[in-house]
This record gives C-alpha cells, sequence and structure tokens, in this order.
C-alpha cells in the first residue's frame, strides 16, 4: 500500500466533538470533498443537507488529491478510530492510496512519545454533491447558543416550526407554543430586513439529537433567508476558522 498525505488535521478533540454530529444524522456514509480554500464533511438525509468545511488552523500541510476531489465514508467507522486515540494524539495524517478501490490510512502521532498508530478505512470514489445555494447575508438573524438551545428544546418534537422575521423580532412557532426575540433586547441581530417587512418559513429541529450538541459546540448561529422558502440556511462556527453549514429541506 503506497500512500500520499492529503492533510494533517490537530485539535483532534475539538475535531472529534464537530464531526461526531454527523454521525447522529441518521445517515450511514458521507462525502468528502476536497477544494483549495478546505476541505468538506457532507452529509444529506431527507430534511437535512449539512456540511462541515474544515481550513487551517484545523488543516495542516493540506494538498488535495489529484485523482479525485470527492470521496464516500463510513461516518462512525471514521469517529470511531477518531475516539480511540484523539484523546492522546497531537494530530492525525490522513492519506489515500490512490489504487482501486481506494484506500485511506489514519495515522495518530504522539508528540510527546513519538509513538504512531495507523488505521485503514475504507472509501469509495464519489460524484460532486456540491454546496446547496451559497449563503447570502443581505437577511439574517444571528442568536447566541444559550437562546438556541432553548428553541431546540422547546421545539425537540415538533415536525414544523414557523419562523416570523422583522426587522425588530424573530419568533419561532407551532400549534402549541410560541417563543419571540427581540433584537431591541439584544436578544439577536437582524440585518437585511425593512420596515414593515415579514419574512415567513418554517424549520424542524430534527434529530433532536444534532442540534442539541451543536448547541452545546458553539458560540453562536445564524438563519438566512435565502431567495425562496426552501433554501433556508443556517451557519454554526465552530471556531479555528471552521463552520457548520445546514440546509433545512423538505419543510411543507
Amino acid at each position: 500500500m503506497v500512500t500520499v498525505r492529503i492533510f494533517k488535521l490537530q485539535h483532534l478533540i475539538r475535531f472529534m466533538r464537530a464531526f461526531h454530529l454527523l454521525t447522529t444524522i441518521g445517515e450511514e456514509r458521507g462525502n468528502i470533498e476536497f477544494y483549495k480554500s478546505g476541505l468538506d464533511f457532507v452529509v444529506i438525509s431527507r430534511h437535512l443537507f449539512v456540511l462541515l468545511h474544515i481550513r487551517h488552523p484545523f488543516l495542516h500541510h493540506y494538498q488535495p488529491p489529484n485523482s479525485s476531489n470527492y470521496f464516500t465514508i463510513h461516518l462512525k467507522e471514521f469517529r470511531q478510530h477518531l475516539g480511540h486515540r484523539a484523546l492522546t494524539s497531537s494530530s492525525m495524517d490522513f492519506n489515500l492510496d490512490h489504487h482501486y478501490p481506494p484506500l485511506a490510512a489514519l495515522t495518530f502521532h504522539d508528540d510527546n512519545s513519538g509513538a504512531r498508530f495507523t488505521r485503514i478505512i475504507n472509501v469509495s470514489n464519489s460524484e460532486h454533491i456540491g454546496k446547496l445555494g451559497g449563503l447570502t447575508i443581505k437577511k439574517f438573524v444571528s442568536m447566541d447558543s444559550e437562546k438556541f438551545k432553548l428553541i431546540v428544546m422547546e421545539f425537540m418534537n415538533i415536525d414544523k416550526v414557523n419562523v416570523v422575521l422583522t426587522n425588530s423580532q424573530v419568533t419561532f412557532s407551532s400549534e402549541f407554543k410560541e417563543i419571540t426575540i427581540n433584537a431591541e433586547d439584544q436578544g439577536c441581530i437582524i440585518s437585511g430586513v425593512d420596515d414593515g417587512e415579514r419574512i415567513q418559513y418554517s424549520v424542524r429541529f430534527q434529530p433532536t439529537s444534532f442540534f442539541c450538541d451543536l448547541a452545546n459546540l458553539i458560540e453562536k448561529v445564524t438563519f438566512y433567508h435565502e431567495t425562496t422558502k426552501r433554501n433556508i440556511a443556517m451557519s454554526a462556527p465552530i471556531g479555528f476558522n471552521s463552520i457548520f453549514i445546514i440546509n433545512f429541506l423538505n419543510i411543507e
């Protein structure tokens, strides 16, 4: 097996916590996609399009592969190897064997002892999934993680959460309850919404484990209203110039 290092990951515990969220969406497999700006882990379910974008300083010695930029990985297999070694390792190399079928070698380094541990995972060539609509900063509402966690907990079992955004407040509601957060009270930051404008859309905070764990990992979230009601996006920075981007799908 002849491998080429594609990247080195540092801050493994922080990365492991972020990657763990991808395993709670309910899908067995996801994509790893390589771009000049960094790499994306992408998982798509019926209701969510989740992208974890990683770049420096998580990412070091980054060299996108020449043969293919898109691979499918088994999410829990990757997470299991991280879980076994992240606490005792300083960094992890992701190496690719370009033969067919491709294989990936995860090499964990312990800088204190000089020890190295390598684990092999199966990968397969994949087609480009792409980014589901670019984020626009024209119309958005941003709030801290504590308010986001409150909303997630209140609406965790609700299939459809209605959202109404004005230039002064955002309201999340269902048939049984309602939560309003006001910009005047510094509860949120609203931008791009005109006086008298009323933006309405719907979201679903399921799986609950994904959104609760996300709220515990981040400091803030931002909801972006795109050009159509069917393309509502949310961003959640995880630190180190890396970010979750979530698109809500099939919310009727």
